[in-house]
């Protein structure tokens, strides 16, 4: 019987690994060394290893034995501290929590550790998580811009503090206008274009497109449903892009007031469809909708990016763009070790990952259009 459990013995040759005990083309132990050493058997051994290489960090070769994968580099034979900050969103959404795997999954192979913060959309805490990255002195950091209309230069000036202090940066899910940092972001653009045509081809024409900001994914999701309407031959009426803006990004403390604003562009601009730039905006739709006594799709079809959560939360099936949050994450994180391993040259500035529609059951073709 094994005196150490595998998963023990899996963990403790990970961290050998990863602290540089074997590096370049060393050879690993044995299983059977390995399985002296801890005080087991070679199948438990095998099994530690077997899920290490399925993992990436090691490679079997069936003659000359077991060695680090190709890539993998270990933090101790760097000057830096092997560590990367990454910060989402928030963690305990699991569209974000997708994106840190994607993220982990290429620091392990590269031998860094990732430590994850959520900056629940405030530039507040987003300053403080920098700063906190620069004090432990992070080899680079993985975040995304946040919007402060009080003060628009403060995410230049946290990035040039990022900047001067020798850390790497790469942005996810969107960029700074003018800004030379590389990105990773969906294909809002194309998403954008693909859901406005179906809304077209059920006989919508009279679409709001409600957006609360100017960033830089809520432009090219405008963007993407103006080329359908050009591309279809049908003028988008300016009234109908409808900018509501909020003090923050997430408008959580301003929700009733945004309900309030959205009903009334709703009456002010009658329409067959809306198309939300985002979920939390839905919602506020939804709940605009259903005081004006409207529902979805019967009297208006409703539409929006990432309706994944707001159909587990409010139990719904609201067609929309699915972004790819894990691809999203895997190719920060290889950019990211482009610029920290010094091979600037395999790094692009802007890298856009292919969304996937979900087909709900929000679009219904058009009746009439409804005035309020």
């Amino acid at each position: 019987m094994s005196s150490y459990p595998y998963t023990k013995i899996k963990d403790d040759i990970k961290k050998r690994v990863l602290e540089g005990e074997w590096v370049g083309e060393a050879k690993l132990p044995s299983s059977r060394d390995f399985a002296q050493a801890y005080q087991s058997s070679v199948n438990t051994v095998e099994k530690a290893i077997k899920e290490l290489c399925a993992e990436g960090l090691l490679k079997r070769d069936s003659r000359r034995g077991t060695f680090i994968e190709n890539g993998v580099i270990s933090p101790l034979s760097q000057s830096g501290s092997g560590l990367v900050a990454a910060s989402v969103i928030g963690i305990d959404n699991p569209l974000w929590g997708t994106a840190l795997r994607g993220i982990e999954d290429v620091l392990q192979r590269h031998g860094f550790h990732l430590i994850s913060y959520s900056d629940d959309r405030s530039l507040d805490k987003l300053e403080t998580l920098v700063k906190g990255a620069v004090a432990k002195r992070v080899d680079g950091v993985i975040l995304s811009p946040i919007l402060d209309k009080k003060d628009p230069q403060r995410n230049e000036r946290l990035y040039e503090l990022l900047k001067n202090s020798g850390i790497k940066v790469v942005f996810l899910d969107r960029y700074l206008n003018g800004s030379d940092i590389p990105f990773v972001a969906s294909d809002n653009g194309s998403g954008a274009y693909r859901l406005t045509k179906k809304l077209i081809e059920r006989g919508h024409r009279r679409v709001l497109f409600i957006r609360n900001s100017n960033l830089s994914t809520m432009n090219e999701r405008l963007l993407g449903a103006k080329q359908a309407y050009l591309d279809s031959g049908i003028e988008l009426a300016p009234e109908l892009d409808v900018l509501i803006p909020t003090e923050h990004e997430n408008f959580e403390e301003e929700f009733d007031d945004f309900v309030s604003r959205v009903a009334e562009k709703i009456k002010e601009h009658p329409c067959t469809a809306i198309f939300a730039a985002n979920d939390q905006i839905a919602e506020a739709a939804l709940v605009a909708l259903d005081r004006l006594g409207l529902g979805v799709p019967q009297d208006v079809s409703l539409v929006t990016y990432d309706p994944l959560n707001l159909n587990r939360k409010l139990k719904l099936d609201i067609t929309g763009v699915d972004q790819p949050f894990y691809e999203m994450g895997r190719k920060a994180a290889i950019q990211l070790m482009n610029l920290v391993e010094n091979k600037d040259r395999l790094s692009v500035w802007g890298q856009l990952c292919k969304a996937e529609i979900h087909e709900g059951s929000s679009i219904a073709e058009v009746k009439h259009i409804i005035t309020i």
